[in-house]
């Protein structure tokens, strides 16, 4: 009996131990089982069509999307389904219409990346010929860098050989790839077929329902463009200073290959300290404004090699133009450009700069662009996003310290900043794209350019894909393109500044950007007049900065016709004559510098008013009063009323040549609102909301 009992005890201990294991088992087994219901079907047996396919999630990593007219959706944007007998006949393709030649660059091609949001178990893709030439097109699955092969495919040579091609596959993927060798390989559709492995999700959403303002001053937003170093004392009035530099003048060493290269600061000859740091520190001590340079070009010893601008600044020629670690040397230059002129102290020893005394943790800049309009197609100078990403990578810190500890801003100077190179114009699918690289290309999925997205943009008549002449602001819808643009960038990748980095009007009316002569006025002051009135209107559309383009004209010819000849608002380097523009430029930072914005009260009908508010005296308003228009209209004796209590007091604010705080006149209401002529120039009104 006592054996028995011993034997039942151990059955018990057994089955105690056992039990939870082969429940385990089954629970897995269970689980295998509902993953084998959801995953592959038989090529011949799936029919279903992925359809949740978006613009959102479609990356052009040419860059075509602009400039280039290209329309990715075209891939999907009909209502084929030629598995299951709805073949229908596809017409649209996705390929650029404009600069074909630059978007399918040599052993690239033409590349959309599809993610499908989820993980699919894909069994079909269908594509639509409708090439009149014999060329090649690929399909790859996977991810960045990681890509495997599914389709290669030679399209046909005419329209006898146009319809659907189908190629089976069994993969589970997110992403695909789809490559155009050249713009002959014309794929006018692709349906997939598949079986979702998670629960598929909604289009991501670009609109923003609450308004997206500024807490930027008026002050603190109005900046200008610098070629040279104008005297300090004309450039108080901008709060910030974007400077063009070329790499040529810092990286100018040929006789020691990296990482043993050399850099210089005195390439004007200004002193031992170096021109720059003087007169950063200069504008920041006398005015409190800031400077960050835009830095692009080759260095000398790629241009001893016969390299031009279309070159991009490899280490060495023939690196990987689109890989991060082909841009050492050139993070290099940023590693020492922070150590010098940013916040924190570097051991001098590390600093590489040979024709000034060495320094570091100056604490005079930790703003930096590296480049200048790189998706301009006009030039030869064109940097698709997977080029410009690599460089920035690099030179933001080092491709997360792959190329060392001394290469990129950040692995010198944490609270330096990266600032996007200005874009040719309000390209946010650039912008997407380089942001879908960061996500797949850095560990830590960082948008690297934290200083600013910066687009560039100047108000013209466009005929088809020329443009023709400067129109207003208003005429352009400035402020609205604008805010789109915020509110898209502001979900995509919210806390990061909006900048536009140039916009403005020549003087000579020989140029195609000269501003439109308003009645009454000289052509400096519609110049002067016109920049105010899209400064104001990009103040109200969100954005965190403006910079006027350019602070000085880029000759002393002051009759010169050429586009942006005489952009400035002084005179050429050889004088310091001021423009109408900049006493109407500083009247604004003087009498308004601590406003922020506060409301569209109108932009409709004859006058249009926007509301600027005190930032520290919450009870200042500001109505910033103007008609739209460039043919000499006057709005006699509008009537303005505050819908909060009755006006008493008042002051009339008018910009005025010559005047560094414009003409102010006090006035008294005697119904409770004014009364006040309108016109092109703007009017200020200033009073008290208690």
């Amino acid at each position: 009996m006592q054996i028995a009992r011993y034997r039942l005890v151990a059955v018990l201990v057994v089955l105690v131990i056992l039990l939870p294991l082969i429940f385990l088992l089954l629970r897995g087994k269970e689980e295998i089982k509902q993953k084998d219901v959801r995953s592959f079907l038989k090529p011949s047996e799936n029919k279903l069509k992925i359809t949740a396919i978006y613009p959102s999630n479609l990356y052009d990593l040419s860059g075509s999307e602009a400039a280039g007219q290209s329309n990715l959706m075209n891939l999907f944007d009909e209502d084929c389904d030629p598995k299951n007998n709805r073949p229908g006949t596809p017409v649209t393709d996705p390929l650029p219409i404009y600069h074909e030649e630059i978007y399918f660059p040599p052993g690239k091609g033409f590349r959309i990346v599809i993610d499908l949001g989820i993980q699919y178990a894909l069994t079909d893709i269908y594509l639509y010929d409708k090439a009149n030439q014999q060329d090649s097109v690929w399909v790859y699955s996977g991810e960045m860098n990681h890509w495997k092969q599914e389709v290669a495919y030679r399209t046909g040579y005419n329209s006898s050989s146009w319809g659907w091609k189908n190629f089976l596959t069994h993969t589970h993927t997110r992403y695909l790839m789809i490559e155009f060798k050249s713009p002959a390989a014309v794929i006018s559709e692709m349906v997939l077929y598949g079986n979702a492995q998670e629960k598929i999700p909604l289009p991501f959403s670009y609109q923003y329902n609450k308004f997206p303002f500024s807490d930027k001053t008026l002050k603190e937003f109005m900046g200008t463009n610098s070629y040279d170093l104008p005297p300090v004392e004309l450039m108080n009035p901008f709060g910030k200073v974007r400077l063009y530099q070329l790499m040529s003048w810092y990286d100018r060493d040929t006789i020691n290959p990296y990482p043993a290269n050399k850099l210089t600061l005195n390439y004007f000859n200004a002193g031992e300290e170096g021109q720059l740091k003087n007169y950063v520190k200069r504008i920041k001590q006398t005015s409190g404004n800031s400077l960050w340079v835009s830095l692009r070009g080759l260095p000398v010893y790629l241009q001893q090699k016969g390299w031009k601008d279309t070159d991009k600044p490899v280490t060495l020629p023939g690196m990987d133009t689109e890989d991060p670690l082909s841009y050492a040397r050139h993070a290099k230059t940023f590693w020492n450009l922070a150590a010098l002129f940013g916040h924190t102290n570097i051991d001098t020893n590390k600093i590489d700069v040979t024709d000034v005394r060495k320094f570091s943790g100056a604490a005079v800049m930790d703003l930096y662009e590296n480049g200048n309009e790189e998706d301009a197609y006009w030039t030869g100078t064109y940097w698709s996003p997977m080029e410009y990403f690599a460089m920035s990578s690099a030179d933001y810190d080092g491709h997360e310290k792959k190329l060392g500890n001394q290469t990129g801003l950040k692995n010198a100077d944490p609270l330096s900043r990266l600032m996007m190179s200005g874009m040719i114009q309000l390209d946010t699918s650039r912008v997407k794209v380089l942001n879908f690289l960061c996500q797949q290309e850095r560990k830590d999925k960082k948008f690297i350019w934290e200083g600013g997205v910066q687009y560039h943009h100047y108000s013209k008549e466009f005929h088809g894909n020329n443009s023709t002449s400067a129109i207003t602001p208003e005429k352009d819808l400035l402020r609205m393109k604008l805010s789109k643009v915020r509110a898209f960038q502001h979900n995509l990748i919210p806390g990061v500044p909006a900048i536009l980095g140039e916009n403005g009007y020549d003087r000579n009316e020989g140029s195609s950007q000269h501003a439109p002569l308003l009645q009454g006025f000289t052509t400096e002051e519609s110049q002067g007049i016109l920049v105010i009135r899209s400064m104001v209107a990009a103040f109200m559309s969100g954005f965190d900065g403006y910079n006027q383009y350019m602070v000085r004209d880029a000759t002393d010819n002051e009759e010169a016709t050429g586009t942006f000849a005489t952009s400035g608002l002084i005179s050429g380097p050889s004088k310091n004559k001021r423009f109408a523009g900049w006493y109407f430029w500083s009247t604004v930072v003087n009498r308004l510098g601590n406003y922020l914005p506060d409301g569209i009260v109108t932009e409709k009908g004859p006058v249009w008013i926007y509301k600027f508010r005190g930032k520290t005296a919450k009870d200042s308003i500001c109505y910033y009063m103007v008609s739209p228009t460039s043919d000499g209209t006057v709005v006699k004796n509008f009537r303005l009323t505050n819908k909060r209590l009755p006006i008493k007091n008042y002051e009339v604010l008018q910009l005025r040549n010559h005047s560094v705080n414009g003409e102010i006149t006090s006035e008294a209401s005697a119904d409770g609102g004014i009364k006040i002529d309108v016109g092109e120039s703007p009017v200020f009104i200033l009073l008290k909301e208690k």
